[in-house]
């Protein structure tokens, strides 16, 4: 069905009002769930916000820091609802890279955000190089194997040049677990060769699947034990099947000040002339190459033009539902 965006944002500020989410925080949680539907990843929109929104009402308090030595330090979100708990963590990071040329913190105990790309857009826009990850439940596994040891493992980088950050935002699995959960509410197909069975066949059944593929064979398997380390042991948080829920899933904000190597300026100047010579690639048929990122934010500003979301019916209805306060409705 065709949604109108203002009937979206209005479902979905009734929806944070009977969750208790404070006024001021209202706006802003909205955004960063409908920037996912309009970016064209709906696993993280407002599929996502219908998910999250059932443990709204779960905050104990605003996220603080906790543990700090030099450029690292760890935040404690106290249960803190997602995009604002990252926001925090976001901005942590840019006042510790400010101080001591970078800044690495670890956020545990909170609840899950959407897209990773609005954060790593934040550090970049205050002038830093930005990298934010996360983990998850051991999720995934890696090709030709059937045993789920990795979490999802996400990664977003940022960084700045003259005009809009470039940004790049991705999964370390072929596809996100959302995509899993979605599936199985609405009855869906899995998109092919993206996840496995409990025998390591690959499957397109929602129910049979058991975990998701981490994409490029070995290549992708190392990046993915690197997010891993990145955000578990490095600040003693759980691994693997020691994630047991959502409190203790491991999340990192990394803000690095490319100062060292010159002025701001050469920076964000040598930044642009690599994304200017990025542009120029064609592909074997002729056409333009297409950019990280570009295809969702291309994607996001018809969405806006157009004033529309083509959201599933059933979609619509768990939205409806949550409106009205009801966070059970599957």
């Amino acid at each position: 069905m065709q949604l109108a965006l203002q009937e979206a944002r209005d479902l979905m500020a009734d929806a944070c009002r009977a969750a208790s989410v404070p006024g001021d925080q209202t706006d802003f949680v909205i955004d960063h769930y409908l920037a996912g539907e309009l970016r064209g990843k709906p696993s993280h929109g407002l599929a996502k916000f219908c998910f999250e929104s059932q443990f709204f009402a779960h905050r104990q308090g605003p996220p603080r820091i906790v543990r700090e030595r030099g450029a690292l330090a760890i935040v404690d979100a106290q249960r803190e609802i997602g995009p604002i708990s990252a926001r925090f963590a976001a901005t942590a990071a840019t006042h510790c890279a400010r101080q001591f040329g970078a800044g690495i913190i670890g956020m545990i105990n909170t609840q899950r955000y959407g897209i990773l790309g609005q954060w790593s857009e934040q550090i970049a826009a205050a002038g830093f190089i930005g990298l934010v990850m996360n983990t998850s439940r051991a999720e995934s596994t890696v090709h030709g194997a059937r045993t789920p040891v990795l979490g999802v493992n996400p990664l977003s980088i940022a960084v700045p040049t003259n005009g809009e950050p470039f940004v790049a935002d991705m999964s370390t699995t072929l596809a996100p677990m959302g995509t899993l959960w979605e599936a199985r509410r609405s009855g869906d197909r899995l998109p092919p060769d993206c996840f496995v069975d409990d025998h390591g066949a690959f499957t397109d059944d929602p129910a049979a699947a058991a975990c998701a593929v981490v994409f490029g064979e070995h290549r992708g398997f190392v990046i993915s034990v690197l997010v891993q380390l990145l955000t578990g042991s490095l600040f003693g948080f759980p691994m693997s099947s020691d994630v047991d829920s959502t409190w203790r899933t491991g999340y990192t904000f990394i803000a690095l000040d490319p100062s060292l190597g010159g002025e701001f300026t050469e920076f964000t100047a040598s930044n642009t002339r690599l994304i200017d010579a990025l542009r120029t690639m064609t592909t074997a048929d002729g056409a333009a190459a297409r950019l990280p990122g570009q295809a969702s934010r291309d994607r996001a500003a018809r969405a806006q033009r157009a004033g529309t979301l083509t959201v599933p019916d059933a979609l619509y209805e768990r939205l409806v539902a949550r409106a009205s306060g009801d966070f059970n409705h599957l």
